[in-house]
């Protein structure tokens, strides 16, 4: 076992968080190393510590696609490779529908509603109005659009939206033809209206280096976000990336993540992306069930795709130990065997 390494987890378990050196260190060694399984175990013990034992449930619909302009080089939806060529729309009766099968048993966190780069706002204020309409107060509502001026985050939040997940990918403004700027006054938009900011470590790549990976997650930090999620890129048919890391990295990606998290109040919830039960036992407490379409998927309902369904994130965050699950209230539902027959047999 690496001195080094043992020196800054034994910090890190007397609340002394990882330096943003520590954190680049601790990221150089290989997945499959003593070194990188004891920065798994500090952190699922930090994160378990600090969030009593406590996961989250997401869920999210995509509305809408269409071949995209802005033509990100990891996503589905670009123009110059997307499989997708008619426009698909959903209606009201099925987001209606879809809303209804996620949230009917209560415990969703929260719900995102997914559009294009470029979108009617008019349509997505409806859809927004539907999905406050169907779902439990206790269900938060979240934004996943494109870059957005103050403004319309305004009629957003007053329509219904409790949030917002947009992020500074890594790559941003080379795999896509968007700027940091943008991005970044997009986020500053949304923190103007009042409304909640997630943030997620994407989409890594096999080429992102530790320096890369901690700059952003030290922006998080410095950020203010409600969470700090991780997600890996997928190598979606059609797009120029053919290579992705392994679960075990994505873990230590998850871990180090975590620990670097220790001095913040409150501590933020640490989504991981797509679901994984590696990084569940790493620092990770969220994982998202998914319908309509989807960037990672090359089906037009990623629920008969890539996308897990509610029933089966229960049951993934039983398995990996968690006791609970929080609502967008503050309140919690033991997470047990019986919990989840009961939400089961409801189906």
């Amino acid at each position: 076992m690496d001195k080094r390494v043992a020196e800054i987890l034994n910090r890190v378990l007397e609340d002394t968080p990882p330096t943003r050196e520590d954190c680049i260190y601790l990221l150089g060694f290989h997945e499959s190393t003593p070194e990188a399984t004891f920065t798994r175990g500090v952190a699922n013990d930090i994160a378990r510590r600090k969030n009593g034992n406590t996961a989250l449930v997401f869920g999210q619909i995509g509305l809408e696609l269409f071949p995209c302009e802005e033509d990100c080089k990891f996503c589905s939806f670009g123009i110059s490779h997307t499989g997708f060529k008619e426009k698909i729309t959903l209606d009201e009766e099925t987001i209606r529908q879809k809303v209804h099968d996620f949230t009917k048993d209560g415990d969703l966190y929260c719900l995102w509603l997914m559009t294009m780069s470029k979108f009617d706002l008019d349509y997505y204020i409806n859809a927004l109005k539907i999905a406050r309409e169907v779902a439990p107060p206790q269900t938060l509502l979240y934004t996943n659009i494109g870059d957005t001026d103050y403004e319309t985050f305004v009629m957003l939040k007053k329509a219904g939206a409790d949030g917002v997940y947009h992020v500074v990918r890594l790559g941003e403004g080379t795999y896509t033809k968007i700027s940091l700027e943008r991005r970044q006054e997009t986020i500053n938009n949304a923190r103007r209206a009042g409304l909640k900011l997630q943030d997620c470590l994407e989409p890594i790549g096999t080429e992102h280096t530790p320096e890369e990976l901690v700059d952003h997650i030290f922006k998080t930090i410095e950020g203010g976000f409600d969470t700090a999620g991780v997600m890996k890129r997928t190598p979606v048919p059609g797009t120029c990336f053919t290579d992705e890391i392994t679960n075990a990295r994505l873990a230590q990606i998850v871990a180090v993540n975590a620990l670097a998290l220790t001095a913040v109040e409150p501590y933020p919830w640490i989504p991981v992306h797509e679901a994984d039960p590696i990084s569940l036992v790493s620092g990770a407490n969220c994982i998202c069930a998914e319908t309509g379409v989807n960037p990672r998927d090359t089906e037009a309902d990623t629920s008969k795709g890539r996308g897990l369904d509610v029933s089966a994130c229960r049951k993934m965050l039983w398995q990996a130990g968690f006791k609970y699950l929080a609502l967008g209230d503050g309140t919690r539902i033991e997470l047990t065997p019986e919990y989840i027959a009961k939400c089961e047999a409801s189906s």
